[in-house]
């Protein structure tokens, strides 16, 4: 089950760590590497980023400039859960994913779209797919606080 935590990162399955919103490259690539293959890429406008495959979903995690800085270049400032298409056209999900993605105790991969609208997190980019009545959410992503000293973790 991979958790949401908003302003925090993401927590990985099968007691992998957390993603958190900050850390390096190697922390962050060292996480995933233990649930899955990684896969390096260069990304528009990050620093660093790669991918990892998971049972039907894709993990991504970018090193974004204006993140708080890891060991090498910005920190990790977005990470994303995507789903796999229900076949090779690319259309949405018509079923629930194998691995939960929860937030707030609610797995909005697991339940329709109309279902979980009301449960995402304020600051989560969401792909809702096409917008077939009864689909699945196909991506969530996560984007950390650009300045730490105004949410309040840079605070003493």
């Amino acid at each position: 089950m991979f958790v949401l935590l908003p302003g925090t990162g993401l927590v990985l399955p099968h007691r992998a760590g957390t993603l958190r919103f900050g850390m390096s490259e190697y922390a962050a690539q060292w996480a995933v590497s233990i649930i899955c293959e990684i896969h390096v890429f260069g990304g528009a406008g990050a620093d660093w980023a790669f991918t990892g495959d998971y049972l039907g979903l894709t993990l991504t995690a970018r090193g974004e400039r204006g993140a708080p800085r890891g060991a090498r270049g910005g920190g990790l400032g977005y990470v994303e859960v995507a789903r796999e298409p229900a076949d090779a056209s690319g259309a949405e999900p018509i079923g629930p994913a194998l691995v939960p993605v929860v937030h707030r105790g609610v797995d909005l991969f697991g339940r329709p779209r109309v279902e979980v609208v009301a449960h995402l997190p304020r600051q989560a980019r969401v792909d809702h797919g096409i917008g077939r009545p009864g689909g699945y959410l196909q991506a969530i992503g996560l984007h950390g606080p650009r300045d730490p000293c105004r949410t309040g973790a840079g605070a003493r």
